[in-house]
């Protein structure tokens, strides 16, 4: 049986809107599940660092919410967390998050990232590697999964693009500050679900009035968040991002691409993708 992780986490204003969990929030939550996990049934993130020269970027992420849980509805939540490895080669990390409150489960999160052989200096640097076998021999038979984890990014803003209707387009941007990065000064992942939802609440302000049907993203709670991420924004950076938002047949979806604000439409692409579906 796969083994999971489970405790209770101290609720607090600064965890919500007055609607939810802040999607940010629920990112470094399920970040600090997934590495408790990793210490209690492999190794310790700064020994996995440290010691094995090896590192997780995340590249894909799914966060459903599933039952309301606001800030006057507890005092506490159980976390439970599971890992497994993924892809023919270990290619892959999958981490499954809960986050369950008085009515059930509120929050599921699924994370897959991808191993980095550490060179060894203070950035991080690293390119994608299998998980090293020594690391591998720590999972169960049943916590092996020979195929990969597919984000469902692609399909996805498809969807929007074939049935759906496009309302607006806007752009934003920001940079990235210190307060945004992890130890190694690039963006920690977390964060850009924040820089998202700040997109949309600014296209939102900015064509309202003119789409009203685009004031119900401001009104209710997020039912659902996929992401992808391509590559890392760095400390200072200047990122843009460019938000469209949809009418579809499920209510209103917002994709947001962010990249670089100097290579905008330039050959490497954007940076991260977020869909967010109301």
């Amino acid at each position: 049986m796969a083994r999971s992780s489970a405790y209770e986490t101290v609720l607090d204003a600064g965890l919500f809107t007055p609607d939810q969990l802040q999607p940010t929030a629920v990112g470094r939550l399920a970040f600090q599940a997934g590495t408790r996990w990793m210490r209690d049934h492999v190794c310790s993130h700064r020994t996995l660092v440290s010691e094995h020269r090896v590192g997780f970027v995340l590249w894909s992420y799914q966060l459903e919410y599933v039952q309301p849980l606001r800030f006057p509805d507890a005092d506490e939540a159980l976390v439970e967390v599971t890992a497994r490895v993924r892809g023919p080669r270990a290619s892959q990390l999958e981490v499954t998050m809960t986050l369950e409150g008085p009515a059930g489960v509120a929050v599921r999160t699924r994370a897959a990232s991808v191993p980095l052989g550490l060179s060894g200096d203070a950035a991080l640097s690293g390119a994608p590697v299998p998980l090293p076998a020594a690391l591998v021999a720590a999972f169960r038979d049943d916590e092996i999964e020979r195929a990969p984890h597919r984000s469902r990014v692609p399909a996805l803003r498809a969807g929007f693009e074939r049935d759906g209707q496009r309302l607006a387009v806007d752009v934003s941007e920001f940079r990235v500050h210190r307060h945004h990065c992890e130890v190694a000064d690039q963006w920690y992942w977390a964060e850009t679900l924040g820089f998202a939802a700040g997109a949309r609440e600014e296209l939102v302000r900015r064509h309202g009035r003119a789409v009203p049907e685009l004031r119900r993203a401001q009104a209710g709670p997020v039912r659902r968040i996929d992401v992808t991420w391509l590559r890392a924004g760095q400390l200072w950076d200047l990122m843009r991002v460019r938000t469209s938002a949809h009418r579809t047949a499920e209510g209103l979806a917002f994709v947001h691409e962010l990249g670089l604000a100097e290579d905008e439409g330039g050959p490497g692409g954007p940076y991260a993708v977020v869909v967010e579906r109301i």
